[in-house]
């Protein structure tokens, strides 16, 4: 289990494969906001226990059956 106080706003969030999904947008006590594009077009809410691993300014997603889009699929 990762420490939620380890997410802070700013922090890429990417797949497991390592393809970026967006940044962090908002952190709250049981979920983030994950934000694509800037200024942000949609926002994802993310719960803590989703998340795989943070490591260094990345956090990393565990796979899921349905995933995100990246930012570049969202790209118009």
């Amino acid at each position: 289990m990762i420490d939620p106080g380890d997410i802070h706003e700013g922090m890429t969030v990417r797949d497991r494969t390592g393809r970026k999904l967006g940044t962090v947008a908002n952190v709250g006590d049981t979920h983030f906001e994950l934000g694509q594009g800037s200024p942000a077009r949609r926002d994802y809410m993310v719960h803590f226990h989703r998340v795989d691993r943070v490591q260094g300014v990345d956090v990393y997603l565990a796979p899921t059956r349905t995933s995100l889009p990246s930012e570049e699929d969202t790209r118009q």
